[in-house]
């Protein structure tokens, strides 16, 4: 008698695990417009995270109108807390408050921002975890920057104490704490970085950063203004390259293949939206929906 086949009517693993990589994903965007939220809508579940990137030239009151209007689209606005950009404690804590009360945010991520020097009291994001802000506007939860790719100023073991000491200092203020990642093309870098945090933090929830659908030279022009290591053949290998069209199809298969899924650990992944925020949302939509060939 031919014993069944375990596996007959599963769906193939790379695809059934990509799927659970893609259960709770998110989007980053750069102050989305009325059209760009309607593209949301379209491709987003309600209550969906959408990250909010803090430019330099940005006022922090401008950041605070575009959470308020991502969550009435239906969404969760998590706005970028980029400390070296507030000239005080007090409009650290007004932007905190603003968002709170407009947004009804109650996550953001903290970063040190694109500042080379600090506009006030905050020169990098552990100063703010450890002032008290957070709690005192009533956020709950936090995110924290992570650097598979490695950090072009910052050594490997320098970043990770860094990560260590905020999500300690997260841990001591009584905030939720995970993780989101700079976007990179490397699989093994990524699994290999996943593979030392989880060593340490099993539990810690993590977003795995990628880079949407763009053109080949966007994504280029990226990963050289924000230092990620990364050359032609590295990129070219955890992409499916057109003329006109990058996708990290190839990578979610490999991230899916090379994770341990039964961890049990939160794993998602997050789309840095470089081709547009529509293209974006719609392209990881249907890799969420099986619609997409991973390769």
């Amino acid at each position: 008698m031919i014993p069944p086949d375990p596996t007959a009517g599963t769906p193939e693993p790379p695809r059934a695990w990509a799927a659970a990589l893609m259960g709770d994903w998110s989007i980053e965007a750069t102050l989305p417009k009325a059209d760009d939220l309607a593209a949301l809508r379209s491709s987003l579940p309600p209550g969906r995270r959408v990250y909010l990137s803090a430019l330099p030239h940005v006022p922090p009151r401008r950041l605070a109108d575009h959470a308020m209007r991502v969550a009435e689209a239906g969404f969760e606005p998590v706005p970028h807390l980029a400390v070296r950009n507030f000239r005080s404690r007090g409009e650290a804590a007004e932007f905190l408050g603003d968002v709170r009360e407009r947004a009804r945010v109650r996550r953001v991520l903290v970063v040190a921002g694109d500042r080379e020097r600090s506009e006030g009291p905050f020169g990098d994001s552990l100063q703010l975890i450890v002032s008290g802000l957070l709690r005192e506007a009533g956020m709950e939860a936090i995110d924290v920057a992570g650097y598979p790719d490695g950090h072009p100023k910052i050594s490997a073991n320098a970043l990770m104490e860094a990560l260590r000491a905020k999500i300690a200092a997260a841990r001591r203020a009584e905030l939720d704490v995970g993780v989101v990642t700079q976007f990179g093309f490397d699989a093994a870098a990524m699994l290999r970085w996943l593979g030392q945090l989880r060593g340490e933090f099993p539990q810690l929830p993590v977003r795995m950063g990628l880079a949407g659908p763009a053109g080949a030279k966007t994504l280029f022009k990226y990963a050289l203004r924000c230092g990620v290591r990364t050359s032609i053949r590295g990129l070219t290998r955890g992409l499916h390259l057109l003329a006109d069209n990058a996708t990290p199809a190839k990578l979610v298969r490999t991230l899916a293949e090379g994770r341990d899924a039964d961890d049990g650990a939160p794993l998602a992944l997050h789309f840095y939206s470089f081709g547009g925020i529509g293209r974006t949302a719609q392209w990881a939509r249907d890799l969420a929906g099986g619609e997409i060939e991973l390769g």
